[in-house]
């Protein structure tokens, strides 16, 4: 009998998103899944919806409880899982009927504790470009060449999603509660305890960008957590993958300069930290202009720095209408 799958989903205040995310796992083609819905204590009717969903399929087992945050909602429902696997879905994305299957064919055909596929992302509002192929590139990473890849932005996402792994993992390993960014660092010490990682371009696991997210939210000092995670990453890269160090500077340049950008010049309270930020972006630059496989953006970044932060802001500007 195929094993049991835990799929953990954390929800708050998603009311209208609520049941095509979770009619999309009931739809699933493995069928041997445990559906946990952690209500992080939402203030809409999204804990009443996720009640009616129990009582519509056994599978369905639901959480109510204080709010603590998106990290605090999925270690909440790993403890309470059952599953020797467990997969993780954010309650305003949804998956394609196949999504568990094709990660639990991934698993095994690369005999490995993780695998993950890739993601179709979509805003709010516009029609969903689906990217199927006849034929799904198939690669098992080793946990060097996984950090190298997901550290230059190639395939691997650092998020929770769209993965499936081997519950035991988190035995030890817990996603850091409070945090805006809470999945890279998590994903890293993964990746580095299963030693290796298997990637299926299926493309099921559907990413929806809203108005109101982490990424296009205006700047706040809470949005520095990101620079934290990946202190973290960087002193595992350090320590045991010394060789990725130049995948590390491109994805901390990337950062950077998104948080830079984010930030409005004109309040005067954050301009200690613009200040902070674009004294890191000049101090990676020339590595990173010197990296041929850095990222386009993060090359492009680095080179716009030498115009100064002014020129830099207003050339941007341009670029992004």
């Amino acid at each position: 009998m195929d094993p049991l799958v835990s799929v953990v989903i954390p929800v708050y205040n998603v009311e209208p998103y609520l049941h095509e995310c979770v009619t999309s796992v009931v739809e699933q083609t493995y069928t041997n899944i445990e559906i946990i819905l952690v209500d992080d204590g939402s203030t809409d009717s999204s804990g009443t919806l996720c009640d009616e969903f129990a009582l519509s399929d056994s599978r369905i087992c639901v959480f109510h409880k204080k709010n603590g945050g998106l990290s605090d909602a999925r270690n909440y429902g790993i403890r309470r899982s059952h599953g020797s696997l467990i997969s993780f879905i954010d309650s305003d994305d949804y998956v394609s009927p196949d999504y568990i299957m094709h990660l639990y064919q991934a698993l095994v055909r690369g005999k490995t504790d993780i695998a993950t596929t890739s993601i179709c992302i979509f805003r709010e509002g516009e029609p969903l470009k689906e990217h199927k192929r006849d034929t799904a590139e198939f690669h098992v990473y080793d946990a060097c060449e996984a950090l190298e890849d997901m550290l230059y932005m190639r395939h691997l996402e650092p998020n929770a999603f769209p993965k499936i792994y081997k519950k035991e993992f988190f035995d030890t390993i817990q996603y850091p509660v409070g945090k805006l960014y809470e999945d890279i660092a998590t994903t890293t010490k993964l990746i580095d305890k299963a030693g290796k990682i298997a990637y299926l371009d299926e493309k099921d696991y559907y990413y929806r960008i809203r108005p109101n997210s982490i990424q296009t939210a205006s700047f706040n000092p809470k949005k520095l957590d990101l620079l934290d995670q990946l202190n973290v990453v960087k002193s595992i890269v350090q320590a045991k993958y010394p060789s990725v160090i130049n995948a590390y500077y491109s994805k901390e340049q990337s950062a950077l300069f998104n948080l830079y950008m984010n930030i409005n010049h004109c309040d005067i309270k954050n301009l200690k930290i613009a200040d902070r930020l674009w004294a890191e972006i000049k101090n990676n630059r020339i590595s990173v202009l010197r990296d041929r496989e850095a990222r386009t953006d993060a090359r492009i970044a680095s080179l716009l720095s030498f115009s100064g932060p002014s020129l830099c802001r207003c050339i941007y500007r341009l670029v992004r209408k």
